[in-house]
């Protein structure tokens, strides 16, 4: 099998075409990658003895929720456990339906393309009988690209997230961080117009966390996507976002948002230690406490 890696050239970020997406609902938009109107969630509870029999109950997640994603922008998506954000990012993802209202996937505007979505989870997804490289190319295989050009995508995505020696390493080679590395060159390869992020560094420790914290800030200011992360913790969210979306305890509405406005290109190193980063972190943990005391 030829190595592809080694005839690789040029931009870390590397252009191809894809195929449409199946199944996706596409409309005109000059703003909004994606809108949510009055989306409703219930779960299941099984069944109950009640003095009148047995009764089925429901768990609901979210009603009416509306939120919007603004093509081009990092938003953090920021709530209480249990108040659906990964049930959100699974329906986005098309792994769950709504049980009522609607969301719409928005064609983006650039040179007509179709719409294009990728997910990174808390966990990864890697396939462990398939190397580094292999579990990179996978996506771009789906998208129909050739065999040399998605070899040499592959290598040059992972060199862009600091894993060119590792080509040919298997997940169980690789440490937690790597394979959260693999993982996020995967879901950039095929150039997605929205980025779906799942607590996506949670089990990370402090020092890998900050790394991929900035391989993610750096390669998203590369390309042209907007990104939907899920995350608990607040300085992340701060550090990383353009906007922070608030939700409240299940059923979940929209709380409040705040508009991040640290400067771009964002420096990780600097941003973590500038007052006005203090102040926006300070700022967000007062309103998340005056939101849940409302209630």
């Amino acid at each position: 099998m030829p190595d592809y890696c080694l005839s690789s050239r040029g931009s870390n970020v590397p252009g191809t075409h894809f195929d449409t997406l199946p199944n996706i609902s596409l409309m005109t938009t000059t703003q909004n990658i994606i809108e949510i109107r009055n989306a409703v969630k219930r779960f299941p509870l099984g069944t109950r003895r009640t003095t009148n029999g047995r009764t089925g109950g429901e768990l609901t997640v979210f009603h009416g929720l509306d939120l919007d994603l603004r093509a081009g922008e990092f938003v953090a998506l920021l709530g209480p456990s249990g108040c659906g954000k990964s049930t959100l990012v699974n329906i986005l993802a098309g792994q769950d339906e709504l049980d009522g209202g609607e969301i719409r996937k928005n064609r983006p505007t650039r040179g007509g393309e179709e719409f294009r979505l990728a997910v990174v989870w808390q966990q990864d997804s890697l396939m462990p009988w398939k190397s580094a490289r292999k579990n990179v190319e996978f996506p771009l295989t789906i998208s129909g690209i050739p065999p040399r050009p998605r070899g040499d995508m592959a290598c040059a995505w992972l060199r862009a997230v600091g894993l060119g020696d590792f080509q040919d390493y298997y997940p169980s080679q690789l440490s937690q961080g790597m394979r959260q590395r693999v993982s996020l060159a995967a879901a950039l390869a095929p150039k997605p117009n929205l980025l779906l992020m799942d607590e996506p560094f949670g089990a990370l420790d402090a020092y890998s966390k900050l790394q991929i914290e900035k391989e993610v800030v750096r390669l998203w200011e590369e390309i042209d996507a907007t990104i939907l992360m899920v995350t608990h913790d607040v300085q992340e969210a701060v550090a990383l976002s353009d906007r922070i979306i608030m939700l409240t305890e299940r059923p979940a509405h929209v709380a409040f948002e705040r508009v991040i406005d640290l400067p771009r290109p964002r420096n990780l190193d600097e941003i973590y230690g500038a007052p006005r980063f203090h102040a926006l972190v300070s700022e967000l943990w007062n309103a998340l406490t005056r939101s849940r005391g409302s209630r």
